[in-house]
């Protein structure tokens, strides 16, 4: 098969067609300048499917933050539903021009349509089920089954529930970071990612072995300091302190002095009975000794997590607290109120688990949700939360919810955006292991 190439005019369908929110993206255009650098260096003029995937690959590969790397993906799932729906190609001939495997291809397929095409959930889970090359469910294309389910045209890749069209990704420190190492990296159509990743690995091996070294350097610089410091003061204590001794240096030591008189000697007989018979169990005093045993009893202080904090939320609002992030910007929120803003990144195994435990944790501490953004909406990687909590119930609400699994907690201040007069806005992101 011929290569598909996709051009400008495809990526500025594709931007419309997936239906971005950018005034939310980049903070009411604040940061529009900045993200339109990076679509338009990320999506250059006939790149190749293969180029795209390798691009998209290339980052979620180099960014660390869970929100952004779930934003990729979710762009990278979108456009390759876009592309199976308007070039009309089967899942094998998209696979390999994605150097993809058909069954991860087809399960992205199976989500996008179901999600657009919920009464049909059974038959898409039925078409794209690809165990491998040799299911007949490769060659399904979009005008086939289109035809076949009588399928209403796609003008729009999102629906309004869906948060990542205006998840504000260009907020974080590390969107800035990625946008500056992207413009070094992808400056043109090709690019060598493997040599991009061999470069990363010998940088990475090269700061290693500059670590281990600069770390024997000063590990026996402190052993000499310690040693030439050591002997210094040796020295400087035997040059303080003297001992007198006597100096007879005319006596001769061979010398012997012995009596000239003859001393009888005589013997003394010993009463050892009566030594026996003395009673050594009371003192002079005529008390009785007897042996006490004294216990002394050891105590142990145990301080439970939350009350070993250094402070709570109200006193660590009056200062910058050590937990908080160095950050240039700060989150969107109401115009009025106090400024703080907390962020929770959660791990977990069980997300169900977790989501029941926070839902009952809204429920006791009468937690609101921001906007029309629905508590535990699901995204890809996870859920996410975007909630109002009560000042005066914050510290509680967040030791409950620090106890529900691996949790981060990071506190910022915005400099601008304020929160409504007694809450505070706090962000739980649950990242699915």
């Amino acid at each position: 098969m011929e290569k598909i190439l996709v051009h400008k005019e495809d990526f500025d369908e594709f931007r419309s067609w997936l239906g971005l929110n950018i005034e939310s993206i980049t903070w009411q255009g604040r940061f529009q300048h900045e993200f339109e650098e990076f679509w338009k260096l990320f999506f250059l003029d006939g790149l190749s499917l293969l180029q795209v995937s390798a691009r998209f690959e290339y980052a979620t590969s180099n960014t660390k933050i869970g929100p952004i790397i779930s934003w990729f993906q979710w762009v990278r799932d979108k456009f390759i539903s876009f592309i199976f729906i308007k070039n009309d190609v089967s899942v094998l001939e998209l696979a390999n021009q994605l150097d993809m495997g058909v069954s991860e291809l087809a399960s992205t397929l199976r989500v996008f349509f179901v999600e657009v095409y919920p009464h049909y959930e059974d038959h898409f889970s039925d078409v794209f089920q690809v165990g491998n090359k040799a299911s007949p469910n490769i060659y399904h294309k979009y005008s086939g089954l289109k035809e076949k389910y009588n399928l209403e045209e796609i003008f729009r890749g999102s629906h309004d529930e869906e948060i990542m069209p205006s998840l504000e990704v260009t907020l974080y420190d590390e969107w800035s970071i990625f946008l500056e190492k992207m413009k070094k990296d992808l400056f043109h159509p090709e690019f060598n990612l493997s040599k991009i990743r061999k470069n990363a690995s010998l940088r990475k091996q090269a700061i290693f072995v500059a670590e281990v070294l600069v770390l024997l350097a000063v590990g026996t610089s402190l052993f000499y300091i310690l040693k030439y410091g050591n002997e210094s003061f040796e020295k400087y204590l035997t040059d303080k302190i003297s001992v007198y001794e006597p100096q007879f240096k005319w006596l001769d030591k061979n010398l012997t002095f012995k009596s000239t008189e003859k001393v009888e000697e005589k013997s003394f007989p010993l009463n050892i009975g009566a030594i026996e018979e003395v009673d050594d169990s009371a003192s002079q005093l005529g008390e009785v000794l007897v042996e006490e045993s004294r216990f002394e009893a050891e105590s142990e202080v145990v301080l439970t997590s939350m009350d070993s904090l250094p402070k709570d939320f109200e006193i660590a609002g009056l200062e910058q607290s050590e937990y908080e992030e160095l950050r240039q910007r700060g989150y969107r929120d109401s115009m009025y109120g106090n400024t703080k803003v907390y962020r929770v990144m959660m791990k977990s195994v069980d997300t169900d688990r977790v989501r029941t435990n926070l839902a009952d944790l809204l429920k006791k501490y009468e937690v609101t949700q921001v906007d029309n953004v629905k508590p535990g909406l699901a995204v890809p990687g996870g859920y996410y939360y975007n909630l109002y909590v009560s000042r005066a119930k914050l510290k509680e609400f967040m030791a409950q919810v620090n106890e529900v699994d691996d949790t981060v907690i990071y506190e910022s201040r915005t400099r601008t955006v304020r929160n409504p007069p007694g809450k505070n806005k706090v962000f739980i992101w649950v990242k699915r292991l």
